[in-house]
């Protein structure tokens, strides 16, 4: 008879909560106790196995068929509170989303100017851009003259110049609202961008005549003399303002300067480092400026102002003979009176870096 008791107490004891009687007035239990019978009160203090019992009681207790002190109708009416609470706070963020993109102007940005998020210290400073670009986050272009396709060959860099240009090579449905805007005064071109037309800008108006720089000549990378396409990046309503006498223009490029640059937006790509100098025959710039020395962007393509059909113009910096299987530094910079440099050689304002290696 008393092994049956000390059984049904054992058991009693597995599925109660164990509380010490001490403490049970600071206890959550303590309000509700009267109302429930698992919960024992204990004279001693708690032991690990006491422990042990109310956490896999709180887990699931077998006695009440409760799972985390709660039983299926209290998890119920949880979840349906959760549930009515989540969907309100869904809709209600989602009807001030749609809200929000109602209100907003889907060509132009609201912050313009020094107020843009890309606005520093001292203003919009545009940055440049090179193709080919085989992965946004790496600078490095490697090829192989002597593999025509699959990994750093050359056939993977021709393929990445092309996606980028193919846009220039056509006339799409957007060329009907494009204009000559070197026949265009310039005072006039502001107002046409506004209606939504923009410059035509198609391969050929890179270079009047021969270029060296087009697919049936393989952007010259089967002869180890690669071309790679320079552009600037869009910023929507800047205006460049060019150099307009020798005295403006920086010291490294002033020996270049003639006075039919002061519509040009000029481009100069080098060596970054001494040693890469030395390690570079020759550079030819290639673009509607026709100086070999130096590339130039015509002004009256800007500013950009989201038009359909935008097309950016670029320029060719060739490199007409590099050292194969050594890395090359390079870098690219645009000139203008606001176009700012920093004297860090690793800063890239106004400027753009790539690293050549050729096999």
């Amino acid at each position: 008879m008393d092994s049956n008791e000390d059984s049904f107490e054992n058991k009693f004891l597995r599925e109660s909560y164990i509380v010490r009687a001490r403490t049970l007035l600071r206890s959550p239990l303590y309000p509700i106790k009267e109302n429930r019978d698992d919960i024992y009160i204990k004279d001693g203090p708690l032991t690990g196995l006491d422990y042990v019992s109310n956490i896999r009681n709180y887990l699931w207790n077998r006695k009440t068929k409760r799972f985390c002190a709660r039983d299926g109708l209290e998890w119920a009416k949880l979840g349906c509170c959760y549930f009515i609470y989540l969907f309100a706070l869904g809709i209600l963020f989602s009807a001030l989303v749609i809200v929000y993109m109602l209100l907003l102007d889907k060509k132009t940005p609201r912050r313009l100017g020094n107020d843009s998020a890309i606005a520093f210290d001292g203003g919009i400073n545009p940055g440049l851009g090179f193709r080919p670009q085989l992965h946004m986050d790496r600078s490095l272009l490697k090829w192989r003259s002597s593999r025509k396709t699959g990994h750093e060959s050359t056939g993977q860099l021709i393929d990445n110049i092309q996606e980028w240009g193919k846009l220039h090579t056509v006339k799409d449905q957007f060329h009907q609202q494009m204009i000559d805007c070197a026949a265009v005064p310039r005072h006039l071109l502001i107002d046409y961008f506004r209606q939504g037309l923009s410059c035509i800008f198609l391969v050929t108006d890179v270079k009047p005549g021969p270029n060296p720089c087009t697919k049936p000549k393989s952007f010259g990378y089967h002869k180890g003399r690669p071309c790679i396409l320079i552009k600037i990046n869009r910023i929507f309503g800047w205006i460049p303002e060019p150099y307009q006498s020798k005295e403006e223009v920086p010291i490294e490029i002033r020996h270049l300067w003639q006075p039919n640059m002061k519509n040009f937006i000029l481009i100069k790509c080098f060596g970054q480092y001494p040693t890469d100098e030395d390690l570079i025959d020759q550079i030819d710039h290639i673009s509607i400026l026709g100086n070999k020395a130096i590339g130039g962007i015509p002004t009256y393509y800007y500013p950009f102002l989201n038009q359909p059909g935008y097309r950016q113009p670029y320029i060719w910096a060739q490199f007409i003979k590099i050292e194969s299987n050594v890395l090359i530094n390079i870098i690219c910079r645009a000139y203008a009176r606001n176009i700012r440099h920093s004297t860090d050689i690793e800063d890239m304002t106004g400027a753009v870096h790539f690293e050549l290696f050729f096999e």
